[in-house]
């Protein structure tokens, strides 16, 4: 539990701030093109969820491994 609150909180965090200039000039497919090559080498495919926590942690593979990881054990 207190992993998938950190993850909230830091994800929180970084939407408001540093991802908003960057998506409006490329789309997320394009802005993190590098980071969802790491995410499928490590076995995370579904290219959709790993844009949606890559938008929240502003590009932060750690951290969205981390929030990948709390949404898969949640459901």
């Amino acid at each position: 539990m207190g992993l998938e609150m950190l993850s909230s909180m830091f994800g929180g965090l970084g939407t408001g701030s540093l991802s908003v200039p960057n998506r409006s000039n490329e789309p997320p497919e394009q802005l993190y093109a590098t980071q969802l090559s790491q995410l499928q080498e490590m076995g995370f495919f579904d290219t959709q969820e790993n844009i949606r926590a890559l938008t929240a942690t502003s590009g932060n593979v750690h951290a969205a491994v981390e929030r990948l990881l709390g949404n898969s054990g949640g459901q």
